[in-house]
């Protein structure tokens, strides 16, 4: 399997050999799609990954009415209920969304494990899984395996977790990444200074088994060696992008953003339903610390940083085929376009 992102274009310069004839579905032989036959045992996943604001959710609604799919979001935020604004949980039927108390924790181990149950579930209906979403590290557990400590089990302490927290909030800034820095360079270095939940994982780790989680076996129990995986990033001028996103912004607010967090400010948050994109904003605006418009304008910023560092994990990982999408082209073309690629021959 190739590492790394490759474009479509270049992809079909460089030729290579087909492992595996792909026949679009028809009326009559739309099963072929993602189950296996006499002649043909591998089952199919599709997997539509972009960037926040990328349109990612309106192509998948329309791969969903030419193929034989079900639609499983890939979105840490679109478990949680009540964050329907926060998070831009689809309203129509989608597996994963908004099933969850935002008081609950999810991870990327939970995440592998509900897929892998819906997959079951997807192949006795016939059907195979459309993967939407930006949240890399749900599709990496998926197909490649999680992380797990040398004696087989994946460490976990709650109250250690906690406690974590508790001194973030005593010490400020980058306090929990620095300690990482210290114990685990390695992890340190890959994880970014303001993606919390990694590094209290990370320093959880390290503190249950007293060796660096970079150092650490992995499992690698994945499903990418059983599956006939397509994984497609939508990619769009970066300038359109940030339209989009700032256009997004806007209409979260126009929806209701502010009383949505109120009405969250009331709860107790887990600590992933915390670092939701417009919730620290709102909450700032909540505690009189900025005005509403200051809000806006910081989410559209912060929102914008968090789409560049997805884009640059996808193109990591492997086997994406980055997708260009025209600022022209509707939803329903770009899957056209999705569908045809799917069924051309590829290496």
């Amino acid at each position: 399997m190739e590492s790394g992102a490759r474009s479509l274009d270049s992809r079909q310069k460089e030729g290579g050999p087909a492992l595996i004839q792909i026949l679009g579905p028809t009326r009559d032989d739309s099963f072929l799609f993602g189950l296996a036959s006499a002649t043909m045992t591998v089952q199919k996943l599709l997997a539509i990954m972009g960037p926040t604001a990328s349109g990612k959710t309106e192509v998948a609604f329309e791969v969903s009415k030419i193929l034989p799919v079900e639609i499983v979001s890939c979105d840490s935020m679109q478990i949680y209920r009540g964050m329907s604004i926060v998070s831009q949980a689809p309203r129509s039927k989608v597996h994963l969304t908004s099933f969850l108390s935002p008081s609950e924790e999810y991870s990327a181990a939970r995440f592998r494990k509900d897929a892998l149950s819906l997959i079951d579930q997807m192949a006795k209906r016939k059907k195979s899984p459309l993967l939407v979403g930006g949240t890399g590290l749900y599709l990496r557990a998926l197909l490649d395996g999680l992380f797990e400590s040398e004696k087989g089990t994946v460490p976990s302490d709650e109250a250690l977790r906690k406690e974590f927290l508790a001194q973030q909030e005593i010490h400020g800034e980058n306090y929990l990444h620095e300690k990482l820095e210290r114990c685990d360079p390695a992890s340190a270095k890959k994880i970014h200074p303001k993606d919390l939940r990694r590094i209290v994982r990370a320093l959880e780790v390290y503190a249950l088994t007293k060796k660096p989680m970079s150092e650490q076996k992995a499992n690698r129990k994945g499903i990418r060696g059983d599956f006939d995986c397509r994984i497609f990033l939508l990619d769009r001028d970066r300038k359109e992008l940030y339209e989009r996103i700032n256009h997004r912004v806007e209409r979260m607010m126009e929806q209701g953003l502010l009383e949505e967090v109120k009405k969250l400010d009331q709860k107790k948050l887990s600590i992933t339903a915390q670092m939701a994109l417009g919730v620290r904003e709102m909450k700032e605006v909540l505690s009189d610390r900025c005005s509403l418009e200051e809000a806006g304008e910081l989410l559209k910023k912060r929102t914008r940083n968090y789409a560049k560092r997805q884009l640059s994990w996808f193109r990591h990982e492997k086997g994406v085929e980055v997708l260009y999408v025209p600022s022209r082209e509707t939803s329903k073309e770009t899957a056209r376009r999705i569908v045809r690629r799917w069924r051309e021959p590829h290496a």
